[in-house]
């Protein structure tokens, strides 16, 4: 029964997280015949879209190889790597979506940051969830009003990063809620987005929590540990 449970976990937790760079892939290869039928054609745009095609079925094999992990309660895999670098390689990898939807994101990222510790491209999809999730939420506000805000800060525990929207907002008695595997309140929804989010940041150690964002929107806030912090407690612990 464990094991059928963990292969429907994964299998959840797999359809909902690789069909973005699946999309972004098929849109960036469409480019690429597009610009080919062109006389002449551009080849230099057209070697940008094949090399945009190659990194998202990359980014699709390193989310697969990494859930599996993650679903077979495997440690994550720890790199030192900037905080602030990883979440605007997020941004590029939004970007298609965020444009479509008519989402403004401003970001106010912290000098200074100590470098973070953990799974690079586990935590980049954490932030994706979010945006992507933000972003959604914010269709049926007017357009001016579709604002994303993405900070991050230095914390005890490493660094703080939040994602503010200003959509409808989260039902107070729903906001821990949003959390549990399968809840959903969208109808194409899995509700594994958020549940496999907050698995992820408890398996670096961090926390992942939502709130209200004033005046309206929705506030989510996720910690990530520090390589120092991570390497004082390691030598402590020798």
């Amino acid at each position: 029964m464990n094991r059928v449970s963990t292969m429907g976990e994964l299998a959840a937790s797999l359809s909902h997280e690789i069909l973005h760079p699946i999309a972004t892939a098929r849109n960036n290869a469409r480019t690429g015949m597009r610009l080919l039928e062109l006389n002449p054609p551009n080849l230099g745009e057209v070697r940008e879209a094949i090399a945009c095609v190659v990194r998202d079925a990359d980014r699709a094999r390193d989310i697969v190889v990494r859930m599996r992990d993650h679903v077979r309660k495997a440690p994550p895999r720890k790199e030192r790597f900037d905080l602030n670098t990883a979440i605007n390689e997020v941004l590029v990898l939004a970007q298609s979506v965020t444009q479509r939807n008519g989402v403004s994101i401003q970001t106010r990222l912290a000098d200074g940051l100590l470098p973070a510790l953990g799974d690079r491209i586990q935590l980049q999809q954490v932030l994706l969830n979010l945006i992507l999730n933000a972003t959604e939420a914010m269709g049926s506000v007017e357009e001016e009003g579709r604002q994303l805000v993405i900070s991050t800060e230095q914390h005890q525990a490493g660094a703080l990063v939040a994602v503010r929207d200003f959509g409808p907002g989260i039902d107070p008695a729903h906001l821990d809620r949003v959390f549990d595997a399968f809840y959903t309140t969208k109808s194409s929804g899995t509700g594994m987005g958020l549940s496999i989010c907050r698995s992820i940041i408890n398996a670096h150690g961090g926390k992942l929590w939502a709130e209200a964002n004033e005046p309206r929107g929705a506030l989510f806030q996720f910690t990530v540990p520090g390589a120092k912090r991570e390497i004082a407690s390691t030598n402590a612990g020798g």
